[in-house]
C-alpha cells in the first residue's frame, strides 16, 4: 500500500510539472530539497517548487488558503449550464462527473474567489481534470465569494472518463492567475 501511494504521489508530481519529489524533512532555512515525494509534509523539490502534501481526511494548509475534502460523489450526468441559450457539452471522453465537496478557508486579508485553474483533480496516473465553471450544482465554489478570514463549503464538478482516485492539486489564491510561476502548491488526497 505504501509503495502504491508513493507511485500515485510521484505520478501526480510529474504531471504537475515538478521534476522530482521529497520527504517531509525540513532544514533550518525551510523545507529540505529532496528527490522523493512524501505521503505528508512540506518539501522543496530540486526544481525549487515547494509542495505541501496533506493526507486523506486532513486539511491542506497553504499560507493564504486551507482546503478540506468533505466528500466525493460520482454522477453519470450533471447540468453544465448553457451559454447564449446553447447547452454546454462535456469534454470528449466524459463518462462520469466527480462532484467534490470542499471547505475552503480564505486565510488572506482580502476577499477572494477560486479560479478555474486553482484546484485540479489528478488521478493516480497524474492526468489532470479541470472543474466545470458553469456546472449547475448547489454551492458551485467557482461562483462563490470567500470573505477574508472566512470559510465556505461548496462543490466543484470534474468531468472525467471514469471514477478516479488520486489527489487535488491546489494553488494559492495569489498564484491562481499565474500557476506556471507558482512556487508553493499543495496536494490533497480524496476518496470516493
Amino acid at each position: 500500500m505504501t509503495r502504491l501511494l508513493a507511485l500515485v504521489l510521484a505520478a501526480a508530481c510529474l504531471a504537475a510539472g515538478c521534476g522530482s519529489g521529497g520527504d517531509s524533512s525540513t532544514g533550518a532555512s525551510g523545507p529540505k530539497r529532496v528527490a522523493t515525494l512524501p505521503t505528508s509534509g512540506t518539501v522543496t523539490y530540486t526544481d525549487g517548487r515547494v509542495y505541501t502534501v496533506a493526507p486523506l481526511g486532513d486539511v491542506l494548509h497553504l499560507d493564504d488558503i486551507d482546503v478540506k475534502v468533505q466528500g466525493v460523489v460520482w454522477k453519470p450526468k450533471v447540468d453544465l449550464g448553457s451559454v447564449g441559450g446553447v447547452a454546454i457539452k462535456p469534454p470528449p471522453g466524459t463518462k462520469t462527473f466527480g462532484v467534490v465537496t470542499l471547505t475552503v478557508t480564505n486565510r488572506s486579508r482580502k476577499p477572494e474567489r477560486l479560479g478555474v485553474t486553482q484546484i485540479w483533480l489528478r488521478n493516480a496516473a497524474g492526468s489532470p481534470y479541470l472543474a466545470s465553471a458553469t456546472a449547475r450544482v448547489p454551492g458551485n465554489l467557482l461562483r462563490m465569494p470567500i470573505p477574508a478570514g472566512k470559510s465556505v463549503t461548496g462543490a466543484l464538478v470534474f468531468p472525467t472518463p471514469q471514477e478516479e482516485t488520486g489527489y487535488l492539486l491546489v494553488y494559492r489564491f495569489d498564484d491562481s492567475r499565474a500557476i506556471a510561476k507558482a512556487s508553493h502548491v499543495g496536494l490533497l488526497r480524496y476518496a470516493s
